[in-house]
């Protein structure tokens, strides 16, 4: 059962402003699936949100399917906030990679290399406050942050110009219809105000990461002006953050259709940290009430994949619509995988790397490429433990260099 006719067993929920019943609107438009992969699976993989910490970790996963020659059958990828950062760069460039038949060397020098050399040396965070007076009129915070990225990243292209061999969604949250507000290559919407096409919209692929990525508080909703959805709401679209409705990118892709991927699902998100509220009257409880719930969605989600991962292994669950497999991980998780030969790497200093602050702003050279290695080695211990018949190929190198990492790693924890 997927989203749509799930809604129909909830509660309705009444509009302030004219008390209108929110409901899935009856229309036709559907994104087109991309063909399957042949030989070999086909890859579905989703990415959290969580700042620039999601986003190379992120970038390690992709790394990782490269080096093992799973990267060209990779045919959907669902991502959230910091992760659309990193999916967004994969989508741009999809078409050299694929000329250049997914080498780890290309994947590094159009992907990761990038982005590592634009986050190590200067601050987004930095740059939207020293830009915030052209947010003036309709734009906001949000639009800053879009070209921003587009700067930094995007190189100024659309949605309806990615390339078709992969469905790209772009995960928000729509603060009018209260559900996952989807960017595609084909269509933008959501199931209550229905898909439109994005054909002639001209809505930059750096806008669709922002309404992504923009969390509440930091950043205003984007609101999305101009364009007519097939059930109009009362108001036009209001986008933050897709952490809001669901940060783990796994919606998107739970209806049946999609039983027969391999999924690789990483959740990069925060972690909820044991102790008291902050001693703030009322400010401080309400804090930790919201990451009471964002735990509780999180977790919600992820242990539904994980017996969908198990409903696989019993007998005949090949076959079953409800089935899935794949792996899921965590930057917390800790996993045993004898099969995996390369030495865990998961301290910054004397903190754990999931512990790393949920940030836009400038990240030091040596953690940005920590990161990249823990999304990498998570994604090959599971691959090894779980799925080692999938990931035939070796691997021959990690991202980074470990020794030099190590070294540096001593000289931070010295008194």
């Amino acid at each position: 059962m997927n989203e749509r006719s799930r809604s129909f067993n909830v509660a309705p929920v009444l509009d302030p402003q004219e008390k209108r019943l929110v409901h899935p609107c009856d229309n036709a438009n559907r994104p087109d699936d991309p063909d399957r992969s042949s030989p070999g699976p086909t890859l579905a993989l989703t990415f959290s949100g969580g700042g620039f910490r999601a986003t190379f970790s992120a970038l390690g996963v992709i790394r990782y399917l490269a080096d093992v020659g799973l990267l060209s059958k990779v045919r959907y990828v669902s991502s959230v906030s910091g992760g659309s950062i990193a999916s967004a760069m994969l989508a741009h460039h999809w078409d050299s990679l694929r000329r250049r038949a997914f080498s780890p060397g290309a994947v590094d020098e159009l992907v990761i290399d990038p982005i590592i050399a634009s986050i190590s040396s200067s601050s987004l965070k930095l740059e939207l406050v020293r830009n915030i007076w052209r947010a003036a009129g309709p734009r906001t915070r949000t639009n800053l942050l879009a070209d921003a990225l587009d700067r930094r990243f995007f190189e100024g292209q659309t949605l309806e110009s990615l390339d078709s061999q992969c469905r790209w969604i772009f995960n928000a949250s729509n603060l009018v219809t209260g559900v996952r507000f989807a960017f595609e290559r084909d269509y933008l919407g959501d199931y209550v105000t229905g898909l439109t096409p994005t054909t002639g919209t001209g809505i930059s692929l750096s806008t669709a990461v922002a309404a992504s990525a923009a969390v509440p508080g930091a950043f205003a909703p984007l609101r999305l002006r101009g364009i007519h959805f097939p059930c109009p709401p009362v108001a036009d679209p209001l986008l933050l953050d897709g952490g809001v409705y669901d940060n783990t990118g796994l919606t998107a892709l739970d209806g049946d259709d999609y039983h027969d991927l391999f999924f690789v699902c990483l959740n990069a998100g925060g972690v909820f940290p044991m102790g008291r509220p902050l001693p703030i009257p009322i400010v401080g409880a309400v804090k930790r009430a919201e990451a009471v719930l964002y735990r509780q969605s999180t977790t919600l989600r992820t242990d539904w994949m994980v017996d969908r991962f198990k409903a696989y292994q019993r007998p005949g669950g090949a076959t079953s619509p409800e089935a899935r497999q794949g792996v899921l991980f965590a930057l917390s998780t800790t996993i045993d995988s004898p099969g995996w030969g390369f030495p865990e790497q998961r301290m910054w200093g004397k903190e754990d790397l999931a512990f790393v602050p949920t940030s836009f702003d400038r990240f030091d050279r040596e953690l940005c490429r920590l990161l990249v290695h823990r999304g990498w080695w998570l994604t090959g211990a599971t691959m090894a433990k779980y799925h080692p018949q999938v990931a035939t190929a070796s691997t021959d190198a990690p991202p980074l260099d470990l020794e030099s990492i190590a070294a540096g790693d001593r000289r931070r924890r010295r008194p």
